[in-house]
């Protein structure tokens, strides 16, 4: 398979929003030009080749759902707004102490994944 106009679209999209997407905000940003089923097999696509990676995100008010971000880039950690779904960039890694944590334990941590739910300021005060 190759790199196709739709899969750069999705890739592109990535690239300018750079926040965290599911399948869902992907299609309704890209409305028109793309399908479901072509999001879902550009995303796997791309997830594939390396150029965007995913998570899962358990929320309780939208259940269980893939976010994908791209690949790459500045390694960020996300604060997710349970009431309007936004994500907000967290410029320094709260987890530090992961250096310590891998002398005590002998454990090497290859990756991290950490979610902070709640709800965003612009919620909180509507």
């Amino acid at each position: 398979m190759k790199m196709t106009k739709k899969r750069s679209w999705i890739l592109e999209l990535f690239r300018i929003d750079e926040q965290p997407l599911c399948a869902q905000q992907v299609y309704e940003k890209l409305k028109g030009t793309l399908d479901m089923a072509t999001v879902y097999r550009g995303l796997k696509y791309l997830e594939g080749k390396g150029h965007i990676v995913s998570f899962v995100l358990d929320c309780s008010h939208r259940g269980v759902e893939r976010y994908y971000n791209l690949a790459g880039s500045q390694h960020r950690h996300f604060l997710h707004c349970v009431s309007c779904h936004s994500f907000t960039a967290v410029e320094r890694c709260p987890l530090g102490s992961l250096n310590s944590i891998e002398k005590e334990t002998g454990f090497k941590v290859d990756e991290h994944f950490l979610t902070l739910k709640g709800i965003c300021s612009n919620c909180r005060n509507n």
